[in-house]
Order: C-alpha cells, then sequence, then structure tokens
C-alpha cells in the first residue's frame, strides 16, 4: 500500500526497487479494479444505462427495430451486471496485455525484467492515472446540470476530440483526436521512466517501447471505429 503513495513523490525508487519484492502487483492491480468499478456503478446510476446506449447506438445503422430491441436488452439489469463483470475482468486482461507487451520489449535488452515486476510496474504506473480520471469522472457527472448533453464517450475534456465536432468528423479522426489526450501523454512518460529503471535501458528506451505500444493502440482504435 505505501507503494501507491510513493508513486506519487518517488517513482524512481519504488520501480527500482520491484525487482526485490514479491507479488508487488497484488495490491496496484485490486485498488485500480476498484477504481474502475466505481467508476462505472457511478456513471450507470448517474446517467442510466438508457442514455448510455442511445449515445453508443447514435450514427449506427441499425433500423428502428433493431434499436429498440438493442435498447431493450441494454437496458436490462442483465446488461448492467454484464457491465460491471466486464470492468471487473477486463482490468486485469489489459493490464496483463501491457505487461506482455513491454515484458517482450524488456527482453531486448541487457537486463531482462521478471515478467512479475513488470506487471507490478505497469499497475503502479497506472494507479495515478486511474485515479485522477475517476475522480474527475465522477466530479463531471455530479457537478452536470444537464446530464443529457454529457458525452458518454467523451467526458473529460482533456484531449482534442472535446474541441471538434464529432458529427462533422470522420470516425477514424475523431478516434484519433480523441487519443491525443493530456493524460494519456502523462501515462506515457510514466510507464516509459518505469520501464528504463527496470531494465535500467534508458528512457529513450523506454519511450521507444510505450509510444510503440500507443501507435498500434491508435490505430487499431481508428480501425475498429470505421466499424461501429
Amino acid at each position: 500500500m505505501r507503494a501507491l503513495l510513493d508513486v506519487f513523490f518517488s517513482p524512481g525508487t519504488v520501480f527500482g526497487g520491484l525487482p526485490e519484492r514479491r507479488a508487488a502487483w497484488v495490491t496496484p492491480l485490486v485498488v485500480n479494479t476498484l477504481l474502475l468499478m466505481i467508476s462505472t456503478i457511478v456513471t450507470v446510476n448517474v446517467l442510466g444505462m438508457e442514455l448510455i446506449m442511445r449515445q453508443r447506438l447514435a450514427g449506427s445503422n441499425m433500423s428502428p427495430e433493431q434499436m429498440q430491441q438493442a435498447m431493450e436488452r441494454a437496458t436490462s439489469p442483465v446488461a448492467t451486471y454484464i457491465s460491471y463483470a466486464a470492468v471487473l475482468l477486463g482490468t486485469p486482461f489489459v493490464m496483463l496485455a501491457v505487461a506482455g507487451i513491454l515484458f517482450a520489449f524488456g527482453m531486448m535488452t541487457s537486463r531482462a525484467p521478471k515478467f512479475g515486476s513488470m506487471f507490478a510496474m505497469v499497475n503502479l504506473a497506472f494507479f495515478p492515472y486511474f485515479l485522477v480520471t475517476v475522480l474527475m469522472t465522477i466530479l463531471v457527472l455530479l457537478a452536470a446540470p444537464d446530464k443529457t448533453a454529457l458525452d458518454i464517450s467523451n467526458l473529460l475534456a482533456t484531449n482534442v476530440g472535446a474541441f471538434v465536432n464529432k458529427s462533422e468528423t470522420s470516425k477514424g479522426m475523431y478516434a484519433l483526436f480523441t487519443s491525443l489526450d493530456v493524460f494519456s501523454f502523462m501515462e506515457i512518460l510514466m510507464l516509459s521512466f518505469g520501464f528504463s529503471k527496470l531494465t535500467r535501458a534508458g528512457m529513450a528506451a523506454g519511450l521507444g517501447a510505450v509510444v510503440g505500444m500507443w501507435v498500434l493502440y491508435v490505430m487499431a482504435k481508428m480501425a475498429l471505429s470505421l466499424f461501429k
């Protein structure tokens, strides 16, 4: 638990000491999952599944009958529990995926890290990002006078996508613009720093690994947006 606080003030010390710690990933993973679960629960209860699904299905090629059927399925209690389960299971999966990719890059360095250390680093590096964005999301949801005016896909105006007209922008470009986010860039720096401390390969190597992974993510995000 101490590492969650120290990662804000002395991340180099925290990341550098991970190889000597066992199961250092457990606490940050549990806390990260809880933060995202809290954010999801608040979002669903404040906005409601109906509003959330209407925004997600807006602009789709579904017929009115298909839209109505999709809305009925999405607003059922089962769909709500599935959303919670997706966060509960999806968070560890995403953390494992990120750690796995960085671990593969780390194997190319002169000081190949253990997977457990890389997994712990990734979870610790994401903790400040999740904490700040979740708190901001909850504040926006609770403070907004008109909940229907909120864009569920882009609640925080910290990226380029918040300043363009979504209806006049192609889906691929809008996906790119939402990826150009202040917090995302800060997270890239944190992961790069953690990678450099674990592998002792230098910040340039860390940036190369993390930015390369981020570029692949953005390209996949842009491609998938074309099928929505």
